[in-house]
Formats: C-alpha cells, sequence, structure tokens
C-alpha cells in the first residue's frame, strides 16, 4: 500500500511539474484530426466521436507523455498513433502537430511550415555561495516543407542546407535576415512569418 502511495505521489508531482513546463492541450479543445499531409491541405477533417453521448472523450494522453490519441465513443475506443497522423484541430480553430510526442502549433503555412513550441527553461547562476534556478518561458521554432516528415530548427543555417541551397539565393535571404532572431518576425499585417514572405518573393526572381 506504501508503495502504491508512494508511487502516485511521483505520478502526481511528474504531472505537475510537465504541466508547468510544456503546453498543455485540454481533451475537450479536440475537434478532430487529420490523417495526412493531404487531409490537413484539403481541410478533409475525421472526427473520431459525435460528442453526443456522456462517454464521448478524446484522450490526448499528455501527462504521461504517451504515444497514443484515445478517442471512446459509447465505450468503443479508437487509437490513433501520435507519429502516424499529421495534426489535430482545436475547437478554437488551431492546429497542433505533435513532434516526439509533444504538441506543436502550426503557426504558418503560407510556404514553409512553422511550428512554434512552448516550454519552460530552467538556468542556473552561482551568486556568491548561493546557487540559484529561475525558470524561464521560451519558444522554440521550428520548420517543414515538401513532403513535411522531418522538422527542423527555424535557422539560417538549416534554410541554407536543406531549403535555399543555391548560394546566390542564400546570400539573399542573409541580407534580408543578418541572423536566427529575425526569422521570428511577423508581418503584422498579413499575420505571416516574414522569411515565408521573403522566400516566395525570392523564388519568384530566381
Amino acid at each position: 500500500m506504501k508503495n502504491l502511495l508512494t508511487i502516485a505521489l511521483c505520478l502526481l508531482a511528474y504531472q505537475l511539474i510537465y504541466a508547468q513546463r510544456n503546453e498543455i492541450i485540454k481533451n475537450k479543445e479536440v475537434k478532430g484530426i487529420y490523417l495526412t499531409i493531404s487531409d490537413f491541405k484539403n481541410g478533409i477533417l475525421t472526427l473520431p466521436i459525435d460528442k453526443k453521448h456522456k462517454e464521448d472523450k478524446i484522450k490526448l494522453n499528455q501527462f504521461l507523455i504517451s504515444s497514443e490519441i484515445i478517442c471512446c465513443e459509447q465505450n468503443f475506443e479508437t487509437v490513433f498513433y501520435k507519429d502516424s497522423i499529421f495534426a489535430i484541430n482545436l475547437t478554437n480553430g488551431k492546429n497542433y502537430r505533435f513532434i516526439n510526442n509533444n504538441p506543436f502549433l502550426i503557426a504558418d503555412t503560407s510556404e514553409l511550415y512553422i511550428y512554434t513550441y512552448r516550454t519552460i527553461k530552467t538556468e542556473h547562476k552561482i551568486s556568491g555561495p548561493h546557487r540559484r534556478t529561475k525558470e524561464i518561458p521560451i519558444t522554440y521554432y521550428y520548420f517543414s516543407f515538401g513532403d513535411h516528415k522531418t522538422t527542423y530548427l527555424l535557422t539560417l543555417a538549416n534554410l541554407g542546407k536543406y531549403v535555399l541551397t543555391d548560394p546566390l539565393i542564400y546570400s539573399e535571404l542573409i541580407n534580408t535576415f543578418p541572423n536566427d532572431e529575425m526569422l521570428l518576425k511577423i508581418n503584422p499585417e498579413t499575420g505571416r512569418f516574414a522569411i515565408n514572405e521573403s522566400i516566395v518573393s525570392i523564388l519568384k526572381k530566381s
């Protein structure tokens, strides 16, 4: 009994830490699932439950970082694996893609698919005899292209290596975005990442 209590307390502590450190999506917020990239592009949404019954629910299993999404419809379970679907759609219209079982917001699809992932970064600082710990919110940015099977950290180096491989085209990109921080800029008029708009412009001229 004592061992079970210890395990339960450890799981609870882990869940609280995970919830604080990562972006959590509530199960009830999930509207449907895009099974493939083709479905996503064509707006074909799979609705795994009709939400007409008390038992109907979608479980993302985020606290245990499970690889499964379990959909319960009148006590009948359907399992989707997070790495086998393309994305989930929420009732607020946002779309998330699971990468390494963590939810990444699909922030822009106008050229490259750009994703954001919010978490907490722990920084340690020595101040005299004391060691202080500070939790800092941080957002990571990733992108994918082509068949969108692989995601890459959004950096100038990765854009040059995987997307704009022509040195002349890449040099034009560098002139507009001299550092990685500039890649995070969003055009307030369109709501799109400026890097996507620049890539479209650069490729049209090439």
